[in-house]
């Protein structure tokens, strides 16, 4: 491996990679010598955005007036540290007392991966009049051809094809640990040569998209302060290589996740927690015992106050399951929503008792006791981020506090008024409760923490307990850990994949829409990235419907379920077509559930009709326009073509 300036610019070989870094206008070209294939950054495009009294002001990276270069290399990487600064009216942004603006950055080639790793360093100064800094700039297509497409893992996952004319989310500054990006990573290919980034330091990270068709397709990352601070370094990793499709990419993301320790199969969390195991094909019955909408809640309805105020007894709940039994003959996971004293997103954190008006503690015992008899299993659908002002526990000095001191309020859930509690005090209020559940001997099988694994990760400047967004991180982790310490099923509401450790099951991981996330058009060509990464390390729900929260519109949920090999949502009172379809979900995923989903793809490129396949050779075929489906267990084939629900 060698390094050298050339006179203009800086180049680094290592085997068939080769980095040139211009030092005037910072762009990096990559050339895979073997292939024969460069990608560069876009010029212009890397950037400091800073807040004045003015309003923002952006600053190009490029034209800082003094740059500095230096050789930094280990016994795996060469590359080139760079100091720049003297940035035009970049100093001071926010006052005189702020010391001089100075950027550290370097570009390194590993020599045992060929990986191209770019890390921001700390900054030696307050960052508070800093938005973020873009760096480095998007690599570009160098111009739009046939086969070109960007790889978006917005929920389950998304293709946009250089000339897509589509419906498109645009990608602002989306946060790469939420909804906008389950996984931290992207990938673009032009057909033959391609490129997978991962973030490595995804907590104070965004991902911005910038699709114009036939024009540019432009995926960059954008670095967050934390706390007003740049203290740590901030590491982006670029893998390049030939035949690299959206799979290769989800694969090279998954042995990532290996190599960090953020894959923890399903085996694994069986082997811990042998009650994990009931859940392989399990049906998910979602259930209410009480919604009861306040009237400065958005769910209010002044036009209809009995939809304000439903209830359903543990009694009635309990004798419905019973009735479940004589119908459906498989293993059941009931998911029971409202149980609280006041019900549905009410009076959180303090839940307790369980709904006095519905039977409280003697029939959630019942209920407890009545899903023991049957085999079911029962978790809880809780909540511990909604701090509602009329719980008794409610105080705003455990709220989270935003950089100018404030709480932000929130009135659309049914409870109505509230902040939001800092994730540094939540686990005490999950230890309470539980602890007095199992001191009523009425300790479920599972607890459902909502949105902790979807809701972005959030900073609290409140000066008792500040809290970082890695650092909020870590404290719902330590919640997750607090249910699973108890022999408890821990599950949350979609799969982001920081959470993937701690999870064995989420409430749902569905494909994009636009505008809402679940509702609308389908945003780009859904493809199953999640799936093909952590199918075998977290269970995930399909609703068999159409017109299902985060189902295309057009398409049948059960197709979908049946290709991502998925458990079967199930009512409690199903009709015998929803049970025939809950039985060969269940069927499939008692055999595969805990199985790699190897591969998919377009049959004869018909977007319409696809194609996954399991390790064991398991192959499922799905038609979305016919309705028509196969599954092929090695040699047994099922094929039928269903009736529409």
């Amino acid at each position: 491996m060698t390094i050298h300036e050339n006179g203009s610019g800086w180049i680094v070989q290592a085997a068939d990679r080769q980095l040139e870094i211009d030092p005037n206008t910072l762009v990096l070209t990559l050339t895979d010598t073997t292939a024969g294939r460069s990608w560069a950054t876009v010029r212009g495009e890397d950037h400091i955005l800073l807040r004045t009294a003015e309003g923002e002001r952006l600053v190009r990276l490029a034209d800082a007036a003094e740059k500095t270069f230096e050789v930094r290399r280990s016994g795996y990487y060469e590359g080139v540290y760079a100091t720049l600064s003297g940035f035009p009216d970049a100093d001071g942004a926010s006052g005189a007392a702020q010391r001089r603006l100075s950027v550290r950055l370097s570009v390194l080639l590993y020599t045992h991966t060929g990986e191209l790793v770019c890390e921001l360093h700390p900054l030696e100064r307050d960052a508070g009049d800093i938005v973020h800094i873009a760096w480095p700039a998007p690599f570009g297509f160098g111009g739009v051809e046939p086969g070109q497409y960007t790889v978006v893992p917005m929920m389950q996952g998304f293709l946009v094809p250089a000339d897509w004319e589509g419906d498109l989310v645009r990608y602002e500054d989306g946060l790469l640990h939420g909804r906008d990006a389950y996984m931290p990573w992207w990938g673009q290919t032009d057909g033959e040569h391609g490129y997978t980034a991962i973030v490595d330091t995804f907590w104070d990270a965004k991902g911005r998209f910038d699709h114009a068709p036939r024009q540019h397709s432009h995926f960059g990352v954008r670095w967050l302060p934390s706390l007003g601070r740049y203290d740590d370094n901030r590491s982006v990793r670029y893998r390049f290589g030939p035949k690299m499709d959206y799979v290769e990419m989800a694969k090279i993301y998954r042995a990532y996740a290996k190599s960090i320790g953020r894959f923890r199969s399903m085996a694994e969390k069986i082997a811990e927690n042998p009650r994990v195991d009931r859940l392989r094909g399990a049906a998910v019955v979602n259930t209410l015992i009480h919604f009861y909408a306040v009237p400065e809640s958005d769910y209010y309805d002044p036009d209809h106050p009995e939809k304000n105020d439903e209830r359903h007894s543990f009694a009635l709940r309990a004798e419905q399951l019973a009735k479940l039994k004589d119908a459906y003959d498989g293993p059941v996971y009931v998911h029971l929503d409202g149980w609280g004293q006041r019900g549905y997103d009410n009076l959180h954190p303090d839940v307790l008792p369980p709904s006095p008006v519905n039977g409280g503690w003697e029939g959630m015992r019942l209920l407890r006791q009545r899903c023991e008899e049957l085999g079911y299993l029962l978790a809880l659908h809780d909540q511990y981020r909604d701090f509602y002002h009329d719980a008794p526990s409610y105080g705003a000095e455990q709220a989270v506090m935003d950089r100018d001191g404030n709480n932000e309020l929130c009135t659309i859930w049914p409870g109505g008024a509230h902040h939001f509690l800092s994730a540094s005090l939540a686990k005490g209020y999950v230890e309470r409760n539980y602890e007095q559940l199992e001191a009523e001997s009425v300790l479920p099988d599972g607890a459902y923490l909502d949105v902790f694994a979807v809701i972005a990760l959030e900073e609290d400047y409140h000066p008792v307990h500040p809290m970082t967004r890695k650092q909020c991180m870590e404290h719902r982790l330590s919640c997750f850990h607090s249910i699973r310490s108890r022999g408890m099923i821990v599950s949350s509401e979609e799969p982001v994949d920081w959470a993937i450790p701690a999870l064995d099951l989420v409430h749902h991981g569905p494909y994009a829409r636009n505008p809402n996330p679940g509702k609308g058009p389908v945003v780009g060509i859904p493809v199953p990235l999640f799936s093909l990464v952590y199918h075998d390390a977290v269970f995930l729900p399909w609703f068999p419907g159409e017109g299902e929260w985060g189902i295309p519109p057009e398409d049948w949920g059960f197709l979908h379920g049946l290709l991502n090999a998925g458990l079967p949502c199930l009512n409690i009172e199903p009709t015998d077509a929803e049970i025939a379809l809950a039985r060969q979900m269940s069927e499939l995923h008692n055999r595969v559930g805990c199985m790699e989903m190897t591969g998919h793809s377009f049959i004869d490129g018909n977007l319409r009709r696809q194609r996954a396949v399991y390790a064991d050779g398991t192959v499922v075929e799905i038609d979305l326009d016919t309705k028509a489906y196969a599954v092929r267990y090695g040699e047994e084939t099922a094929d039928v073509r269903s009736p529409r629900l």
